[in-house]
């Protein structure tokens, strides 16, 4: 079949969704079908992968403590997009976030494809959650052949209005790919204990709990440092804090490479995810359990379909910061990161991309 994904991001920049799509692509090139992805073109000379088509203008904008895409394509450029649709005459069209505005709903006014959506995302107030996303859903499905959801607790926010079907089909991860990228020894010959955070500076990401837990742990532990990875609106508060309270230790690097990324999370001692809300599986997680890293951090709705067993004890109630302290201390000692790491590296196996393709082929064929 010819298919086409549809991602409403900037395709330059390092996402979940970004490595969800780049992911399938693979997947669904190696079972035989023949794959393009179509992206806003927002930064197109800085993305390197392959088979990426891009329509369309963007501004990012602030809504509810979170950066968003609005893209739409005009004038030549949608002349353009309805040629490429109709020239490419594809099997099957599946959206991610197809909500976000505009380019994916353009997409779908001029395709005649089977047209599959995966929702990836939580909302970030009550108010959406219960009364917006549920009745926007509900309105788009009718255009729809088949849904998909990522998790149980992000289908909740999409089935409230409506009885359709919804398939859960879980993020995946590239076991193959971090096999070839991850190092395969911590090469790193200090004896600090090492933590990293990664994703964006923004206040329901928790980087301030993942500052401030380190702030309280390093009275008693000296002996620790932070790394923190990634950019946003809230790097000035990062850096003020870190100012005010004279914090050594702390490294702020931006945004990192994927290869730098495995590099950090295989060097690191645990990884935290504080994330407060908002999240809809937890792929930080996957990535984290692949190369064997113990995980401190906040059970929230999206991350509980990932934490299993003994996973839970690196996890505090979202918010509490002094349980999410808690939780890291009690992953210092080695013996119970060696248990975390064996008990990662074998329940990321149900999540490698091989095996989840195959769920969203059959998808493909209802």
């Amino acid at each position: 079949m010819k298919i086409a994904l549809v991602c409403p991001y900037d395709f330059s920049r390092p996402g979940g969704v970004k490595s969800h799509i780049v992911s399938l692509s693979k997947h669904l090139a190696m079972i035989g079908h023949q794959v393009k992805i179509i992206a806003p073109n927002i930064n197109s000379s800085l993305v390197e992968e392959q088979n990426v088509h891009f329509f369309g203008r963007n501004r990012s904008v602030n809504i509810g403590g979170t950066k968003i895409d609005v893209n739409i394509a005009l004038g030549d450029e949608k002349q353009a997009l309805k040629a490429f649709l109709k020239e490419e005459s594809f099997d099957v069209i599946h959206y991610h976030t197809i909500w976000n505005p505009f380019v994916p709903l353009q997409v779908l006014k001029h395709s005649k494809a089977k047209q599959v959506a995966t929702f990836h995302d939580t909302p970030k107030s009550q108010f959406v959650g219960d009364w917006i996303m549920p009745a926007v859903a509900k309105g788009i499905f009718k255009f729809l052949d088949q849904v998909i959801s990522v998790s149980k607790s992000q289908s909740q926010f999409i089935s409230r209005f409506s009885k359709r079907k919804i398939h859960i089909i879980p993020n995946g991860i590239d076991l193959d790919e971090i096999e070839k990228i991850a190092p395969k020894k911590n090469m790193r010959n200090d004896d600090y204990f090492q933590m990293f955070f990664m994703g964006r500076l923004e206040p329901r990401k928790g980087v301030m709990h993942a500052l401030q837990a380190f702030h309280q742990l390093k009275q008693r532990y000296p002996q620790m440092k932070l790394l923190i990875a990634g950019d946003g609106d809230g790097r000035a508060e990062v850096e003020q804090y870190i100012k005010d309270h004279s914090l050594v230790d702390v490294k702020l690097l931006g945004f990192v490479s994927e290869e730098e990324k495995y590099r950090l999370l295989k060097e690191s001692d645990i990884y935290l995810a504080p994330a407060l809300y908002g999240e809809s599986f937890g792929i930080v997680l996957l990535e984290s359990m692949a190369v064997g890293t113990p995980i401190a951090g906040y059970a929230n709705a999206g991350y509980k379909n990932v934490i299993t067993g003994e996973m839970n004890i690196g996890f505090a109630e979202p918010g509490n910061l002094e349980g999410f302290a808690s939780c890291i201390e009690k992953l210092i000692p080695s013996s119970i990161r060696k248990e975390l790491s064996t008990h990662g590296l074998e329940e990321v196996k149900k999540y490698d991309w091989s095996e989840v393709s195959k769920e969203v082929n059959e998808v493909y064929l209802k």
